[in-house]
């Protein structure tokens, strides 16, 4: 990070008679493609410093604000009660991932102005293959700043001007994402990279080109069912790798093409997604016992079915800027709820094997539980019925939104070989796994706190199959998803292919946005997102102990239609400007609406 920052800086002393020979500038920075990979590396390390606070992450924050999860925690956890109520507790609750969106702008773009600073001769499809991934990087932070934000301040060139006024995202920010994917799949080739490598790739430009377009039909175009709309053309600025405007026709041989030329295919068995199946682990799980059997584990990091996610590596640690943000701290926070129940029994220990302790956050809600069929597969292997399926499962005296359900996909997976009444030690399957490989030691030797290393999963070949069968009508790719699932042939409905989306990728941070573009901007309290979001209330949560109903101080639906789903634009940056024409802030917030969350509700 620090090498990438020096491509920031300008010289000071042009006007001196002198060359500096110690200091990189952007005079002589970069010089060559390892320089540029440098920038490069620096570029993705971004998405750790998000990982830093999961509360803050667009994966997490987009789980809690669906209504598929619970903010969950402990009656103090007021910052997940806020993400999930469509609310704020205090103005800096977004201010790193504010932070972060614009570093990873800033980088991609230093990276995008700089990359012909040398000659390529020879090296082109080098070139193309880093420059591809610079422009992915740069469309997928603007695509989260604009889901969070709406219309955002934004810039392309090699520095941001003095002023950088908000732009409209559906007019200006958009048609720029969509140009940056296309040149993304266009620049880059299958196979440039090793799959899981951490590398954006073609197909994962493919993938989220058509979640970027899709998005901004459905949001921001209010087309409705997007098989059956005739869209016009989206104009796209012109920059490499782009020429004219974007089809929905173009967008479909898009996602053909990932699915049918990227080296990417669907794992065999839904539940080796997963962390919980591995090899540690699964022989002492009953649930997953067929598989341990026959010596199918799982599919590991960066398998054959992921197209992007984030990674984390045995480097964390409790000091510096990114501290902790090289483990899975999203993990920790979607934990079994730690402290204990009245008669003194925690969760966490052999008890709950094989999920371990943590915060209790980003709890299912009842009502996905209650909609998803018995028969569906998916549903056991994305959510953990706690109090039926762990022997020693306790609601404790602190736990909040907690309705026994957890998401499997996300939480930390112990073995029976962990070290239970030392957490410090190889509390987790992964710590376990470090112990055995001493080459691999645990810098911040905190197994409880540090030893998750499970990617984060942005995109994976399901979800790019059914936004296929969501833009085509047809059942087929959508089909191929069910069959691997255990589930017989459908027929496309838009309907069947939401229900579809929600209970394959539920957990994933998928489901909100999804709500939003079938919605369409502006729709009010009785629009598809509203009224899906109002359903959490009164559903069934227990609380410190005591079986309740989850409430809202007003209603999910009319913060919904108050915010449309998007966040504050954090106060601190609002401040700084002191110009309404510059920046201002989105509606819903620091105005007579429904904002603030002062303390946890109690229920």
């Amino acid at each position: 990070m620090a090498i990438a920052a020096l491509f920031t800086f300008s010289s000071c002393e042009d006007f001196l008679d002198s060359t500096n020979f110690t200091e990189a500038s952007s005079d002589t920075y970069p010089a060559s493609p390892a320089d540029l990979n440098k920038e490069l590396a620096a570029l993705y390390g971004v998405m750790n410093q998000f990982a830093n606070d999961p509360l803050q992450t667009p994966w997490l924050v987009s789980n809690l604000m669906s209504d598929d999860l619970n903010g969950g925690g402990g009656t103090g956890d007021v910052e997940a009660h806020a993400v999930s109520h469509l609310k704020t507790n205090k103005e800096s609750l977004y201010d790193l991932a504010w932070h972060c969106t614009y570093v990873g702008i800033s980088r991609a773009n230093a990276v995008i102005n700089s990359v012909d600073a040398f000659d390529w001769t020879g090296q082109e499809a080098t070139r193309n293959q880093l420059l591809g991934e610079a422009y992915f990087m740069r469309g997928l932070f603007y695509l989260w700043g604009v889901q969070f934000w709406g219309d955002i301040p934004a810039y392309w060139s090699a520095a941001a001007p003095d002023p950088c006024p908000q732009q409209s995202a559906e007019e200006v920010i958009f048609p720029h994402i969509l140009a940056d994917f296309v040149t993304a799949s266009n620049l880059m080739s299958h196979g440039a990279t090793t799959r899981g490598d951490g590398h954006a790739t073609k197909g994962a430009a493919e993938g989220y080109l058509a979640r970027a377009y899709m998005f901004y039909q459905g949001f921001y175009k209010k087309v409705g069912e997007l098989a059956n709309a005739s869209l016009a053309d989206v104009e796209l600025p012109e920059q490499e790798g782009v020429t004219g405007s974007l089809s929905k026709s173009q967008v479909i041989a898009y996602l053909e093409d990932a699915i049918n030329n990227g080296g990417y295919s669907l794992v065999d068995d839904y539940r080796r997604l997963w962390q919980y199946t591995n090899e540690l682990t699964a022989p002492d799980y009953p649930y997953v016992a067929d598989l341990a059997a026959d010596g199918r584990y799982w599919a590991d990091n960066g398998n054959e079915e992921q197209l992007f996610q984030v990674q984390f590596s045995n480097v964390a640690s409790w000091n510096g800027t990114i501290a902790m943000g090289f483990t899975n701290m999203t993990s920790l926070y979607c934990g079994l709820r730690c402290d204990a129940d009245e008669d003194g029994n925690s969760n966490g220990g052999i008890e709950t094997l094989p999920f371990g302790q943590g915060w209790g956050q980003g709890t299912v809600n009842a009502n996905l539980w209650d909609d998803w069929s018995d028969a569906d597969p998916r549903k056991k292997a994305t959510v953990l019925d706690a109090p039926n399926e762990l022997a020693g499962f306790a609601f404790t005296t602190s736990c909040s939104e907690d309705a026994g359900y957890y998401n499997k996909k996300l939480m930390p997976v112990t073995c029976a070989e962990s070290s239970f009444s030392d957490f410090n030690l190889s509390y987790t399957w992964w710590g376990v796994w470090r112990a055995n490989n001493t080459g691999y030691p645990n810098s911040n030797g905190n197994s409880f706190q540090g030893d998750h290393f499970a990617d984060i999963v942005l995109l994976r070949l399901a979800d790019v199959m059914l936004m296929h069968s969501e833009l085509t009508g047809d059942a087929t790719q959508m089909n191929k998803v069910r069959a691997r699932a255990g589930l017989g042939a459908t027929t496309y409905t838009w309907q069947n292919i939401k229900n579809e989306r929600r209970f394959e990728l539920a957990g994933e941070g998928i489901r909100f946005n999804d709500l939003r573009r079938w919605s369409g901007k502006d729709g009010g309290t009785g629009c598809e997102a509203a009224v899906a979001l109002e359903r959490q209330n009164g559903s069934r949560v227990n609380y410190t102990g005591r079986w309740t109903t989850i409430k809202h101080s007003s209603s999910w639906a009319q913060r919904y239609a108050d915010t449309d789903g998007f966040l504050p634009i954090p106060p601190a940056q609002i401040n700084l400007i002191a110009d309404e024409a510059v920046l201002k802030q989105n509606k819903g917030w620091y105005d007579g609406s429904d904002w603030n969350m002062s303390g946890t509700p109690v229920y």
